[in-house]
């Protein structure tokens, strides 16, 4: 009876130090397969004169631009939406960071649209795109009256919000309309911070901001091939 208790115990100390280094193993998978950080793709280098560099070829072809706002917890890598699945990216991260999903372009337009639309959640930690929700706030919306939008084929488009935005979402929904004047698009917002100009692009940045169960808010921003 002893050898076979003696026996157990020995037995349980090998499964034991087996589990563990079974589950060392494991962690030390999960530690190397970790993604990157999005610092890696796109660090802030405020020093070089060339401005940010990204590098895309580290990044799928999925990610068509990047965005950030200066001041604000937006930076972002911005994936195209394609018909066949046009809201994939509400929950398909395209570079490995998380579970909420990837900032997109509706797949009616692209990044080089006149008018392009950009969706991404506001997440509760304040990541995502939650900084736009505060936009409806004007004097915030000033201070914080820089977005940069980077283009995987290389230019850097620095654009200025004109107009803040926000709807039921249950009632109504932002159309895309190509052919209409911008001014048109923007009129009835409930922020205008200025008249857009006419001859670039508009992009409008849409998230949640919970004023209603089913509120979103669109910021509206101008980048004008006169004033890049």
């Amino acid at each position: 009876m002893k050898k076979t208790k003696k026996a157990l115990a020995v037995a349980a100390i090998i499964c034991a130090a087996i589990a563990t280094s079974i589950l060392a193993t494991w962690l030390s998978a999960i530690v190397e397969e970790e993604p990157p950080g999005i610092e890696a793709y796109a660090p802030a280098n405020t020093d070089d004169p060339a401005g940010r560099q990204i590098d895309w070829d580290a990044l799928p072809p999925e990610i068509v631009a990047w965005v950030e706002v200066p001041g604000t917890s937006i930076d972002e890598p911005v994936a195209q939406a394609t018909p066949d699945a046009p809201n994939a990216y509400l929950h398909a991260d395209a570079i490995g960071q998380g579970a909420y999903g990837t900032p997109y372009i509706d797949c009616e337009g692209s990044v080089d649209s006149r008018y392009v639309m950009v969706f991404e959640h506001h997440m509760s930690d304040g990541s995502a795109f939650a900084d736009f929700a505060s936009f409806i706030d004007e004097g915030y919306a000033r201070e914080h009256a820089k977005i940069i939008v980077y283009r995987r084929k290389g230019e850097t488009l620095n654009l200025r919000p004109v107009a803040v935005d926000v709807v039921n979402a249950s009632r109504e929904r932002l159309v895309i309309d190509q052919e209409a004047g911008f001014g048109k698009i923007v009129e009835g917002s409930d922020l205008i911070l200025e008249e857009p100009v006419e001859d670039g692009q508009l992009f409008a940045f849409t998230t949640c901001s919970y004023q209603t169960r089913n509120s979103k808010t669109t910021v509206f921003a101008v980048w004008g091939y006169n004033a890049h």
